[in-house]
């Protein structure tokens, strides 16, 4: 059981003690305060009281601009560096999908002391999204949204540098509320609390003014491992400001979205035609709006807006009546923003990773417009966010034509899904009628394995006469299923402890990757493998094959070596041959298969030089899916959200080669984490995060940069050409590319060139003609198709009238055998008799070995109520 360590003591801090705060515990929600009000009762945080400000706000009004650089400054004045903003997609970080905080910017890394920070302490202002509040979004006025600003200022304490903890964290917060927000001293109450996220933890404070949690100021002081506290370090000052919350609360508007989105309200109440709700009833609700955030623990959100309506003294059903449109449109003008940022960041929409995420995103948003009945495209609407947000954020407008096109994209495939979705969810009902109920993980995995919406199913189970409850957080429950990669535990070699006793393999391929020999000493030994001192053998990894070749032991003896594999610094050899010869301290020499060697170079290198040539051919979206390099073929699978045509596949190669021609350097070196990072930005991790303090970083001059711990050769021209062999979706916002380079690449082209002659002689025309002539004999070949089929038909159905017929009433039977056992030919014969013989009931027999029945229904046949699936059954049982 997890023991947490106590906040009483760790937050009784001078700064409470000194200005005359009372520490009191609030009957409501039971947790601890301060408060220079020695007569107040509750903490202040809504819904333990309702809002106060709406209607009044503060003093100074702020825009999202204006609180966004009134904080930043005021962080710069007090000793903090600025720094830019991170991806909302959390490139750098193997264990999280999207950034939540602004602390993830710095996790696990600098807040672990490993990796120094890009200042300290320093301020910063981080668009985040969380998703495990979606559902919230709309229903609570603007107090959760799944996109929001996190103002942030961070110092990072360490055994060497104090800069700042616990007494001056709480300075800056009262001296900017006070000073910068002119926030009355006496308003300010601190509730106490308790963090964790990312691995860490600590106590923190949250102030309240009026109701409103403004800020989090979090003391990180602990690592959880394996459930235990342990104290870190690296102390951290982790604090978290509401940007939209702090300009809502300044404004005292009705809803945070009225202050955030301005004028962008109103243009998207008009587009999905909604009015808004009468200004006094949502400043009176509003106050009480937080208590519908409890739909999270699963209450209805019905119950919740009683309560509120029985408060308010309104009726509940014209209550929601009134706000549900508007809530909807909340949701979207939210959600659009959230869209908008992802797509501008690198997500691809697709159906895992943080791609699904973003379909999530995007299809709520869909299905809120199907409610609301709009039929305003969605790309318009994001259009509308990324010129509203373009000023303040001009990578937004950069990337217009793109987003936009993706959204249009994820809309026709979402139309799609509803086509298909009703005949689905009718296959599905009918195998959960052999059960009892209908459980929430039905919903849960039509919505995962097939994008079905909770609504569509709710819709057509009902029309089956099953009752279906959408819960009211539906998509927080989905979201919390993705929001983060599946945590595999590592695999563990058997032969672990072994290896950590040996010393470890000096890597002579980094020193020289042409090195194609090599001296060695045996340091270790297993059942079947061998551990050099040094070695020149590449062990497997990053999707690069591991060498193969030889050692030779003093003898002459040769011991083919199989495969290399790295294991904790160590490169164990594993090898065929006499090892019973071998012992420890021998020395042998090293041969590397350099044919095999070469080659993997060479790919390896041209996955790089590929890989940058899709992105700047399709978008900068194109991020590494996986890579498998070969010795003559590679593939390269990447994020795009279609199928790549042929001219932008001709582009890319074109770009590619054009890269090897160019013969430019490819640059190898080691940097330190925080400075690679800064340098280069995260588009080093194309292959992956990489879990090491000092990267080994691969530049082609002047194109690209990537963390790579593979193979490469010098400059590109020794790659040789590029060849694209093939380009394929292999699942949704995935594109493959298979490829050939070097000598390969030329044997292939070689190979495509000899096919070419073969097909110019066959068809008996010159090479620089054969395409023309091979087309004209498609065409004759399809138009004697077709009379062909036009005289099997004429033929069947003269078959057909020339057989006996049975009359039976007023219809007519026809059984006919022929020896023909093309499907299609006998189908379309017996529909076109049908079609001139309504009376007639046909059952048409064809082939010799396989038997192919045909049984085809004339009108009036149907009209007497014939079914043809059930004849034809009993005709063939």
């Amino acid at each position: 059981m997890r023991v947490r360590p106590g906040i009483e003591e760790s937050l009784k801090l001078n700064f409470f003690i000194e200005r005359g705060y009372t520490r009191k515990r609030c009957p409501k929600c039971g947790e601890h305060f301060w408060t220079l009000d020695p007569d107040r009762e509750v903490c202040g945080e809504s819904p333990c009281e309702p809002y106060s400000f709406i209607g009044r706000g503060l003093s100074k009004k702020f825009s999202v601009a204006d609180a966004r650089e009134g904080f930043l400054s005021f962080m710069e004045s007090r000793g903090h560096t600025r720094i830019g903003r991170y991806p909302v997609v959390a490139r750098w970080r193997d264990d999280l999908f999207l950034t939540s905080a602004s602390i993830v910017d710095f996790q696990p890394f600098v807040t672990a002391g490993l990796v120094p920070p890009p200042a300290n302490p320093l301020t910063i202002s981080q668009p985040c999204i969380r998703l495990k509040d979606i559902d919230k979004v709309g229903l609570t006025m603007g107090r959760h949204l799944t996109i929001f600003e996190m103002m942030a200022h961070h110092a990072f304490n360490t055994p060497r540098e104090e800069v700042y903890w616990k007494e001056r964290t709480l300075e800056l917060f009262h001296e900017y509320a006070t000073s910068v927000l002119s926030v009355p001293e006496e308003e300010i109450i601190y509730k106490e609390g308790w963090w964790e996220g990312g691995g860490n933890a600590g106590p923190d404070v949250e102030p309240i003014v009026a109701g409103l949690e403004i800020a989090t100021l979090v003391f990180m002081e602990y690592k959880v491992r394996d459930g235990v506290y342990e104290k870190m370090s690296t102390r951290v000052v982790d604090t978290g400001y509401g940007l939209e919350r702090i300009t809502w609360l300044s404004q005292g508007t009705p809803t945070a979205f009225d202050a955030v989105y301005g004028h962008l309200v109103d243009r998207f109440l008009d587009l999905l035609g909604i009015e808004r709700p009468d200004r006094s009833l949502m400043e009176r609700y509003s106050t009480l709006s937080s208590l519908t955030a409890h739909v999270e623990k699963g209450k209805k959100l019905k119950e919740l807006r009683r309560v509120i309506a029985s408060q308010l003294e309104l009726d509940p059903e014209e209550l929601d009546v009134a706000l549900s449109p508007v809530e909807l449109a909340y949701s979207v003008l939210d959600h659009t923003k959230t869209v908008a940022f992802m797509l501008a960041d690198g997500l691809v929409p697709s159906n895992s990773k943080e791609g699904y995420l973003g379909r999530l995103v995007i299809r709520r948003t869909l299905r809120a417009l199907r409610s609301l009945g709009a039929e305003v495209p969605l790309a318009d609407l994001v259009d509308l966010q990324l010129e509203y947000w373009g000023s303040q954020f001009p990578e937004l407008l950069e990337k217009r034509d793109r987003i936009l096109d993706m959204v249009s994209v994820e809309e026709a495939r979402f139309l799609e899904v509803l086509k298909k979705g009703r005949q689905l969810i009718e296959r599905e009902l009918k195998k959960l009628k052999r059960s009892r109920g209908v459980p929430l993980d039905f919903l849960l995995e039509l919505y995962d394995s097939h994008g079905v919406p909770p609504e569509l199913a709710a819709e057509v189970a009902r029309e089956h006469g099953v009752d279906i409850e959408v819960p009211d957080n539906f998509y927080e429950l989905v979201a919390a299923r993705h929001e983060a990669p599946e945590v595999k535990p590592p695999e563990l070699p058997p032969y672990l402890e072994e290896v950590e006793a040996m010393p470890k393999t000096e890597l002579l391929f980094y020193k020289d990757p042409y090195a194609r020999t090599f001296k060695a000493k045996v340091v270790g030994l297993l059942d079947d493998a061998l551990v050099l001192d040094r070695t020149a053998f590449y062990p497997e990894g990053g999707g690069q094959p591991s060498d193969t070749g030889f050692l030779i032991l003093s003898d002459g003896t040769k011991l083919k070596v199989v495969r290399a594999e790295k294991v904790k610094d160590r490169v164990l050899h594993f090898v065929e041959g006499e090892l019973s010869k071998v012992r420890v301290g021998d020395e042998v020499s090293g041969e590397i298969d350099w044919p095999k060697r070469i080659s993997l170079m060479r790919h390896h290198t041209a996955t790089h030089v590929l890989l940058e040539s899709a992105k700047r051919v399709l978008g900068d979206h194109v991020w590494q899916w996986g890579a498998q390099k070969g010795e003559t073929e590679s593939r390269l699978d990447v994020t795009h959200y279609k199928s790549v045509t042929d001219e932008e596949l001709r582009r890319i190669d074109l770009l590619a080669n054009s890269i090897v021609m160019e013969n430019r350097r490819v640059i190898t070196k080691w940097m330190p984490r925080q400075e690679a990072e800064r340098v280069h930005g995260f588009e080093i991790y194309q292959g992956g995060v990489v879990p090491d303090l000092n990267l080994r970083i691969v530049e082609i001059e002047g194109f690209n940069v990537q963390a790579c711990a593979g193979t490469h050769v010098m400059r590109t021209g020794e790659i040789g050409p590029i060849k694209i062999l093939r380009a394929r979706r292999i699942q949704d916002g995935v594109v493959r590319f298979e490829f050939s380079a070097g000598m390969a690449a030329v044997e292939k082209l070689l190979e495509a060139y000899e096919r070419m002659k073969r097909i110019s002689s066959v068809v008996g025309a010159p090479l620089e003609r054969a395409e023309d002539a091979v087309e004209t004999v498609v065409k004759e070949n399809r138009e004697l198709s077709k009379r062909l089929r036009e005289a099997l038909e004429n033929l069947l159905v003269h078959r057909i009238r020339d057989a006996q017929a049975a009359a039976i009433g007023n219809l007519e039977f026809r059984v006919v055998e022929v020896e023909l056992d093309d499907r299609k030919a006998l189908t379309d014969a017996a529909d076109s008799y049908v079609r001139e013989h309504p009376e007639t009931v046909l059952c048409l027999v064809g082939g010799s070995g396989r038997r192919q029945v045909v049984l085809a229904l004339g009108a009036l046949a149907i009209e007497r109520g014939l079914d043809a699936g059930r004849m034809l059954s009993e005709v063939l049982s």
